[in-house]
């Protein structure tokens, strides 16, 4: 038995097209999965450790991901540790999401614009 769901696999595979997967090959799948996850985990934790950290950041995977040759994520770069939130839907079953920031739309619309930047210009 795998920790990784075969049913996750089963809804991916469907949303791209492929729809019938047996399950041999389902849970073969997970467990390449898990395999890889630990991977990845086990390298990213390597560079907070030497880093001197205790929070697993972003850019520790980023650098794990890259040491194994896997191509990069883009757009999760961040400098702060993110802030996860608590929900649950019933027994047992807690979902956990990222907090989002609270923008004040009034500070927002009475701030000065910035500067017009100047025309490019070649010489």
């Amino acid at each position: 038995m795998s920790v990784w769901n075969p049913d996750n696999i089963k809804d991916v595979a469907e949303s791209i097209g492929i729809a019938s997967l047996n399950d041999d090959v389902l849970q073969g799948l997970s467990s390449d999965i898990e395999y890889r996850l630990s991977q990845v985990l086990e390298e990213s934790l390597k560079f907070m450790r030497h880093s001197k950290r205790s929070t697993l950041s972003t850019q520790d995977i980023a650098q794990a991901l890259r040491v194994l040759d896997v191509e990069p994520l883009y757009g999760y770069e961040s400098t702060r540790p993110l802030r996860f939130g608590e929900a649950s839907i019933g027994p047992g079953q807690p979902i956990f999401y990222v907090e989002d920031e609270e923008v004040d739309f009034e500070k927002l619309i009475n701030a000065p614009l910035p500067k017009v930047p100047r025309e490019i210009t070649l010489t």
